[in-house]
Protein backbone atom coordinates (compact mmCIF):
# COMPACT_ATOMS: atom_id res chain seq x y z
CA UNK A 1 0.00 0.00 0.00
CA UNK A 2 2.09 2.98 -1.18
CA UNK A 3 -0.90 5.16 -2.04
CA UNK A 4 -2.46 7.87 0.98
CA UNK A 5 -5.16 10.38 0.10
CA UNK A 6 -5.47 12.88 2.67
CA UNK A 7 -8.29 15.15 3.22
CA UNK A 8 -7.10 18.34 5.75
CA UNK A 9 -8.56 19.62 8.78
CA UNK A 10 -9.12 23.18 7.32
CA UNK A 11 -11.39 21.89 5.00
CA UNK A 12 -13.39 19.86 6.82
CA UNK A 13 -15.13 20.83 10.63
CA UNK A 14 -17.62 20.98 12.65
CA UNK A 15 -18.93 22.95 15.49
CA UNK A 16 -19.74 21.58 19.21
CA UNK A 17 -20.17 22.11 22.68
CA UNK A 18 -19.33 19.26 25.22
CA UNK A 19 -17.77 18.70 28.42
CA UNK A 20 -15.93 16.11 30.17
CA UNK A 21 -16.87 14.38 33.55
CA UNK A 22 -13.88 15.28 36.04
CA UNK A 23 -11.36 17.69 33.96
CA UNK A 24 -10.76 20.77 36.56
CA UNK A 25 -11.10 23.10 33.60
CA UNK A 26 -13.26 21.12 30.47
CA UNK A 27 -15.63 19.93 33.21
CA UNK A 28 -17.43 23.00 32.67
CA UNK A 29 -20.13 23.49 29.42
CA UNK A 30 -17.44 24.37 26.52
CA UNK A 31 -17.41 24.46 22.75
CA UNK A 32 -14.94 23.95 19.74
CA UNK A 33 -14.63 23.86 16.45
CA UNK A 34 -13.12 20.58 15.94
CA UNK A 35 -10.33 19.96 12.63
CA UNK A 36 -11.01 16.66 11.17
CA UNK A 37 -8.40 14.61 9.11
CA UNK A 38 -8.83 11.75 6.79
CA UNK A 39 -5.98 9.98 5.54
CA UNK A 40 -6.92 6.75 3.27
CA UNK A 41 -3.95 4.22 2.22
CA UNK A 42 -3.96 1.42 -0.40
CA UNK A 43 -3.40 0.06 -3.76
CA UNK A 44 -4.50 2.22 -6.98
CA UNK A 45 -8.29 1.29 -8.23
CA UNK A 46 -9.14 1.09 -11.51
CA UNK A 47 -9.45 4.84 -12.09
CA UNK A 48 -5.98 4.87 -10.43
CA UNK A 49 -8.03 6.01 -7.48
CA UNK A 50 -7.10 5.47 -3.83
CA UNK A 51 -10.59 6.81 -3.56
CA UNK A 52 -12.30 9.73 -5.26
CA UNK A 53 -11.73 13.02 -3.39
CA UNK A 54 -15.46 13.95 -3.61
CA UNK A 55 -17.00 10.97 -2.44
CA UNK A 56 -14.56 10.88 0.72
CA UNK A 57 -15.61 14.44 1.61
CA UNK A 58 -19.27 13.38 0.85
CA UNK A 59 -19.12 10.79 3.48
CA UNK A 60 -17.41 12.05 5.86
CA UNK A 61 -19.58 15.32 5.80
CA UNK A 62 -22.55 13.00 6.20
CA UNK A 63 -20.70 11.78 9.34
CA UNK A 64 -19.98 14.99 11.05
CA UNK A 65 -22.99 16.83 10.31
CA UNK A 66 -24.92 15.40 12.36
CA UNK A 67 -22.31 16.61 15.54
CA UNK A 68 -22.14 20.01 13.90
CA UNK A 69 -23.85 23.00 16.48
CA UNK A 70 -25.11 20.73 18.78
CA UNK A 71 -24.05 19.56 22.29
CA UNK A 72 -22.42 16.01 22.74
CA UNK A 73 -23.65 13.89 25.20
CA UNK A 74 -21.67 10.53 25.57
CA UNK A 75 -24.36 7.60 26.19
CA UNK A 76 -21.92 5.28 27.23
CA UNK A 77 -20.79 6.80 30.36
CA UNK A 78 -20.92 5.18 33.31
CA UNK A 79 -20.54 8.48 35.31
CA UNK A 80 -23.33 10.15 33.46
CA UNK A 81 -26.82 9.98 34.00
CA UNK A 82 -29.20 10.93 30.68
CA UNK A 83 -33.50 11.19 31.21
CA UNK A 84 -35.32 12.42 28.21
CA UNK A 85 -39.28 13.86 28.69
CA UNK A 86 -41.00 16.04 27.12
CA UNK A 87 -38.98 17.75 24.56
CA UNK A 88 -35.76 18.25 27.55
CA UNK A 89 -32.63 16.18 28.24
CA UNK A 90 -31.50 15.74 32.06
CA UNK A 91 -27.78 15.35 32.05
CA UNK A 92 -26.44 14.55 35.61
CA UNK A 93 -22.86 14.59 36.46
CA UNK A 94 -21.22 13.40 39.68
CA UNK A 95 -20.88 16.85 40.27
CA UNK A 96 -23.61 18.95 38.22
CA UNK A 97 -26.81 19.07 36.70
CA UNK A 98 -27.79 20.43 32.97
CA UNK A 99 -30.96 20.68 31.29
CA UNK A 100 -30.68 20.80 27.35
CA UNK A 101 -33.43 20.98 25.00
CA UNK A 102 -34.01 18.07 23.01
CA UNK A 103 -33.11 19.96 19.77
CA UNK A 104 -29.79 21.11 20.80
CA UNK A 105 -28.43 17.48 21.93
CA UNK A 106 -26.12 14.56 19.83
CA UNK A 107 -26.32 11.45 21.51
CA UNK A 108 -22.96 9.74 20.93
CA UNK A 109 -22.45 5.92 21.95
CA UNK A 110 -18.93 7.21 23.87
CA UNK A 111 -18.48 7.01 27.57
CA UNK A 112 -16.75 10.45 26.67
CA UNK A 113 -16.46 13.48 24.52
CA UNK A 114 -12.75 13.41 24.10
CA UNK A 115 -11.05 14.12 20.70
CA UNK A 116 -9.35 10.85 21.08
CA UNK A 117 -12.91 9.17 20.99
CA UNK A 118 -14.15 11.16 18.24
CA UNK A 119 -11.59 10.37 15.92
CA UNK A 120 -12.62 6.96 17.19
CA UNK A 121 -16.18 7.20 15.82
CA UNK A 122 -15.50 8.70 12.79
CA UNK A 123 -12.68 5.90 12.49
CA UNK A 124 -15.79 3.64 12.92
CA UNK A 125 -17.87 5.13 10.84
CA UNK A 126 -15.80 5.37 7.87
CA UNK A 127 -14.39 2.05 7.92
CA UNK A 128 -18.04 0.49 7.06
CA UNK A 129 -17.94 2.78 3.95
CA UNK A 130 -14.21 1.60 3.14
CA UNK A 131 -13.40 -1.84 4.61
CA UNK A 132 -10.29 -2.54 3.57
CA UNK A 133 -8.71 0.46 3.19
CA UNK A 134 -6.31 1.45 6.16
CA UNK A 135 -7.46 4.85 7.62
CA UNK A 136 -6.45 7.25 10.26
CA UNK A 137 -8.36 10.13 11.56
CA UNK A 138 -7.11 12.81 13.10
CA UNK A 139 -9.32 15.28 15.03
CA UNK A 140 -8.08 18.85 16.71
CA UNK A 141 -9.34 20.79 18.97
CA UNK A 142 -7.28 23.75 17.36
CA UNK A 143 -4.73 23.96 14.72
CA UNK A 144 -1.87 22.70 17.31
CA UNK A 145 -3.88 20.43 19.19
CA UNK A 146 -4.99 17.06 17.86
CA UNK A 147 -5.86 13.21 18.53
CA UNK A 148 -5.60 10.32 16.13
CA UNK A 149 -7.21 6.51 15.85
CA UNK A 150 -6.56 3.99 13.59
CA UNK A 151 -5.99 0.65 13.56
Amino acid sequence: MGFKVIVNESKVKFSACHFLKEHFKCSRLHGHNYYVSVEVSDNLDDNYFVVDFMELNKKLKIIIEPMDHYILIPTESKDIKIREEQGSVEVITPTKRYIFPRSDVCFLPLPATTSELLAKYIYEKLKEIYKDKKIVVKVGESKSSMASYEE
